[in-house]
């Protein structure tokens, strides 16, 4: 895949009530980009072009991964920081130990692997091979997506922290550098009564 290749931009949306066909995933605050496993360089494309991003993160996920080369779509988290593990001092008091931040990649999307492109694929298809492609780890995350029981787990990762949710039809291709009207940022669902 060539180096000039450029993320597919979501469609913003203020409200959506319906989800049938659609997954749901969380949308990752940080800096979208492309991760070019085992090509020459760039390693990092954004929006913009290529860019330079931490050489470290690049070979933790290039270490972790099933496969010579991939283009993966994900986003470059900064002072991601997980919950602390409770643990218990020298004399028996509970307190829960502050992690120190760090930059990861939340992997949500696979666009190539072994120079076979997957641009055509259908959305769920692609997740599926992601997920044998990369391992999860400290420096990465496979972002998880549901397609059933949208509004209870939407609920969920709001009270994660996350702002946005992310709607994608379950059968989009991938077309790069575009604006897809089947991927939908949504800012707020309207709740329609019914749980």
């Amino acid at each position: 895949m060539e180096a000039d290749v450029a993320p597919q931009r979501p469609r913003s949306a203020h409200e959506r009530t319906g989800a049938d066909g659609y997954v749901l995933e969380p949308e990752w605050a940080g800096t979208r980009a492309l991760l070019r496993i085992g090509h020459p360089e760039p390693h990092f494309v954004g929006y913009h072009g290529a860019f330079e991003g931490p050489r470290e993160l690049y070979e933790a996920v290039g270490v972790g991964a099933r496969c010579r080369t991939a283009v993966i779509d994900g986003v470059l988290v900064t002072e991601f920081s997980e919950e602390g593990d409770l643990e218990l001092d020298p004399v028996g008091n509970a307190f829960i130990r502050q992690r120190t931040p760090r930059t990861i990649f939340a992997a949500f999307d696979l666009l190539e692997v072994d120079g076979e492109s997957l641009l055509e694929v259908p959305l769920l298809e692609r997740k599926r091979h992601l997920e044998g492609v990369l391992r999860p780890s400290t420096n990465v995350r496979l972002t998880a997506y549901r397609s059933r029981d949208l509004r209870s787990w939407r609920d969920t990762l709001m009270e994660q922290g996350f702002g946005r949710v992310v709607l994608k039809d379950k059968n989009s291709t991938y077309r790069p550098g575009s604006t897809n009207d089947t991927w939908l940022v949504v800012e707020k669902i309207k709740d329609t009564g019914r749980r």
